[in-house]
């Protein structure tokens, strides 16, 4: 399947004209139909953006993937195990978790970046989360 089907099926499926999305993406309507009748290329930013608009990757515009979805970002392992807290605490307590981490992520911004948190700071903010908990 060429880009112009592509997007053609696209608009389709999130039932959009051509000048709607040719207007949210600041694009003249003639370069868009361009596109749809594979008279015209999106350059690398717009197909970007076309990609970004419907929520698929530009793999998929250009019929390289049939997958809509936007693969998942590799993290590292630390990532995934700060992930992995987060889904085994409660649902109750996930606000508290996200808030912690706000906390540690800012007080880090407010300190010089070679200076690392301290352990001693690290268990007093959690120890202070887990004493709101039980509050």
């Amino acid at each position: 399947m060429d880009i112009g089907s592509k997007l053609y099926s696209l608009l389709a499926e999130k039932g959009v004209t051509q000048t709607d999305l040719a207007r949210s993406l600041n694009l003249a309507t003639s370069t868009l139909n361009g596109y749809i009748r594979n008279k015209r290329q999106p350059d690398a930013q717009t197909l970007i953006r076309l990609a970004a608009y419907f929520h698929t990757s530009t793999d998929y515009i250009y019929g390289i993937t049939s997958s809509k979805e936007v693969p998942a970002p590799s993290y590292s392992a630390e990532e995934h195990r700060l992930i992995n807290l987060y889904r085994a605490t409660s649902k109750d307590t996930q606000p508290l978790f996200v808030e912690i981490v706000k906390t540690i992520s800012s007080h880090g911004k407010s300190k010089a970046a070679d200076q690392p948190l301290q352990r001693s700071e690290t268990d007093a903010s959690v120890k202070t989360a887990e004493r709101n908990e039980t509050v």
